[in-house]
Formats: C-alpha cells, structure tokens, sequence
C-alpha cells in the first residue's frame, strides 16, 4: 500500500491526501476507523447485556477481512511499525480497555467471577473470533450468540452473593 497508488484510486493527487493525512500511519487509522468506530458501551446495570453489546457492536462485521487487515499490518511491521502502533493506540488498545472495564464492573457487581484476570478474560472472548476466521469457518450472528453464551457460562459467577 503506497500513498501514490491510494491517490491514484481516489483520483486525486499525493498532495491531497497529504493535506488532510500528515502521514500513512494516520490515513490507515482514519481508514481502520471508519470499519470500527469507537466502542462506546452504555452503562445498563446489566453485565450480560452491555458485554453482549460489546461483542455486537466491536466485532468486526467480517471477521475475515479484519483478519487480512490485520495480518497486513503485521507483515508491514517491520517496514513501516508505526502503521500497527497507531492501529494499536487508537483502536486496538481503547477496545480491549472498554472490555475490560465492562469486565470489572461485572466484579464488582458479583456477576462475574471475582478471582478472574480481566486481560485473560478479554483475550478468552476475542480469540474464537480471531481463530475461527483464520480457520475459514463461520463467524456469523449464530455462531456469535452461542459463543458468547459459551464464554459467559466460564466467566459468570455461579454462586451470587445478594446485598
């Protein structure tokens, strides 16, 4: 991926793109950006409810392009690393931290098993995604629901202390 061949698609020049993208790293981050907004996940008082959110919401829709997209950022790593940092830092990295956060809140509302590493936790709900796309299985809405019901059942608390 070149910034001329980019300007050529558009059918612009390399200054246009260069004057609303100080460099490539942060026109692949607008690009990234556009396919996953921001997850935002609202407060409902129900743990199951805004994780399942979470997994509707920042799932990418095609798990299988996110895979390519990825794997393309990795093969370009060694060439050009701040490509995969900014996709890190700006999309990554505040993903995993919503979840994570959703995941702690759930501690703390007794929803969730206390003594659960809540990094392990977001690493055990991404993964399947990750693993079946690179399998060429499906990763569809069926198979996300029971995923997901999967995943819930290893993580909830079985025993819920009642204030």
């Amino acid at each position: 991926m070149t910034v001329e061949a980019i300007a050529a698609r558009a059918g612009v020049g390399k200054p246009t793109i260069y004057r609303r993208f100080p460099d490539k790293a942060a026109l692949v981050t607008a690009v990234i950006s556009r396919q996953l907004p921001e997850l935002e996940v609202p407060e409902l008082g129900d743990t199951h409810a805004e994780l399942w959110l979470a997994v509707e919401n920042g799932f990418p829709a095609d798990a299988a392009s996110y895979l390519r997209l990825i794997g393309g950022l990795v093969a370009e790593e060694d060439r050009h690393p701040q490509l995969i940092a900014a996709f890190r830092r700006r999309i990554l990295l505040p993903r995993r931290a919503t979840v994570r956060t959703l995941i702690e809140r759930g501690q703390e509302r007794g929803d969730i098993r206390s003594g659960l590493d809540p990094e392990g936790a977001v690493d055990s709900l991404a993964g399947p995604l990750l693993a079946r796309a690179f399998a060429g299985v499906d990763t569809g809405p069926e198979w996300r629901r029971a995923a997901f019901a999967t995943w819930w059942e290893a993580v909830a608390e079985t025993e819920r202390v009642e204030p």
